[in-house]
Formats: C-alpha cells, structure tokens, sequence
C-alpha cells in the first residue's frame, strides 16, 4: 500500500509524489519537464538508475465531465526515488535546477517527512493506541533531518564539477589561451592571459618559436592543444602565423592542474 500527495507551486506546477516502505518516489516525467530536458524520456534512460524507479498506477486529470466535475483516469506512471532526481537536477543544465532542488529539499521532504511519512489515517490510529509509536516517528525525523543535511552537503561539494562540466561543455572546439585565461576566472581561478602564457612557458608545455608561443609536439600528439595556421599580408610580404588553441580534453586537464596550483578550493572529478 503507498500513499500519495501531489504537491503545488506557482512556479512549477504540480508535481506527485508517492511514499512506500519510507522512502518517497517522485513523477519522473514531470521531474524531467521542470528541469528543462527537451526529451523528458530519453533523460530519465540515461540519467537515472533503472533499478531505482518503480511503476504506479496514478489518478490523473483528462478533462471536465459535462456537469463540471473534473473527469480522471488511472494510469500507470514512472516514478524515481530521491538519489534519480539528484542525477536529473545535477545534469540540468537550467540555471534554475539549483532553485527546484532546493524546493524539494527545504519543502517537499520535510512535509513528507514531517511525521515519519504522511499522516495517513494508520498511523494516526497506531499513535492513539500505542504512544511510544510517536517517539519513534520522532526518531525516525531526526535521522531523516540528518539524511537531508549530509545529501545537501554531497550536492554542494559536487558544485565546482557541476560547474566545470557546464563551462567545458559548452566549449566542444578547441579555445584559444586567452579565452581559457577566461573560462579559468569565471571558476574562481585568478589567473589573465599574460601569466598564463608565462605558466605554460614555465612549466614546460609550451615554447617560443619566433614571435610566438607554439605548444610542444608531444603535448599536440597528446590532444592537449591543437595549432592553426594562417596568411597574413606584411610591408616584408606575406607570413605564416601560427596561433595555439586548447583542446576540450586540454581544458580539462589543464583546469584540475593549475586549479590545484593556484588554491582552487575544491578537490572534483574530471573524466
């Protein structure tokens, strides 16, 4: 037997929610829809965990009957457990993910969790016969509180590699230093294009080649940066330019290195 509440806001719409065996299961489509997915399904395949859903049949709103009631049908629905939402709210790629995250967090799960789960008529009635049944409802919040505080703290530490995926990401060509010099403050990592420069000289990655800095073969060979040649018209004739750009795989790896050097405050994961 499970329960289920459907919860409200202006802002999102209605959401359900369903409770069983205390643990809370959420709409997955609808999850996927506020969180921006253009293919709700196809995000909950490959964000979410198979084996950490479940199917239940649901009364949803189809239209109004002639004498104004609202007409409704059971259907069968998919529902995600709170560690799949997580996934979906860590790959959203909305600005306002963080937002709907934190309404689920600060009000969903504690009304739902409020008395150990929904109030449901059982347990009010296992309350009037049995009081100490109370006091473990009440143990049971705290523990909860507990779960809640240590996922926000998982989710927050997980912030700087949200954070780096999305800036990446968006970078699927090859950049060049001085837009890199920039992708690295926007990360908190205060370092301009000049001293830049000088650290790849430094530290070996790149050299000067005339007028210009030009990567190391073995660094190329290693996908980290990538060249580009180009004609320019002189007073002395024409030139070959060459001009460094690194790559997606180069920022990446490029990013945990002098993020490290330079106090980068977080320690993340990159693939």
């Amino acid at each position: 037997m499970f329960d289920l509440k459907v919860f409200k806001s202006s802002e999102y719409g209605e959401i359900s929610v369903v409770f069983e065996n205390n643990k809370e299961y959420f709409e997955a489509t609808k999850v996927a829809q506020i969180l921006g997915y253009t293919n709700p399904r196809k995000a909950i395949r490959d964000h979410c965990d198979k084996y950490m859903g479940t199917i239940y049949r649901a009364k949803v709103i189809t239209g109004k009957n002639k004498d104004g009631s609202l007409k409704t049908k059971n259907i069968n629905k998919k529902f995600i457990d709170e560690a799949n939402l997580y996934r979906l709210v860590l790959k959203s790629k909305l600005p306002s993910a963080k937002k709907f995250e934190k309404w689920v967090v600060e009000e969903i799960l504690p009304s739902i969790r409020r008395n150990g789960g929904y109030m449901s008529d059982e347990t009010v009635d296992e309350i009037l016969k049995n009081p100490e049944f109370l006091l473990k409802l009440a143990q049971k919040l705290k523990g909860e509180k507990e779960k809640v505080k240590a996922l926000n703290k998982a989710i927050k530490d997980f912030e700087p590699y949200i954070k780096i995926g999305q800036v990446v990401g968006e970078c699927e060509d090859a950049i060049s230093i001085g837009a890199f010099a920039k992708m690295l403050n926007s990360l908190g990592i205060d370092i301009g294009r000049n001293r830049l420069f000088y650290w790849f000289r430094v530290n070996g990655y790149i050299m000067n080649q005339g007028n210009e800095n030009q990567p190391k073969q073995k660094y190329v060979e290693q996908g980290l940066f990538k060249t580009r040649q180009y004609v320019v018209n002189t007073n002395n004739g024409q030139k070959i330019k060459v001009t460094t750009y690194i790559t997606g795989k180069g920022q990446k790896y490029f990013i945990k290195i002098i993020g490290e050097e330079f106090g980068y405050e977080k320690n993340y994961r990159l693939h």
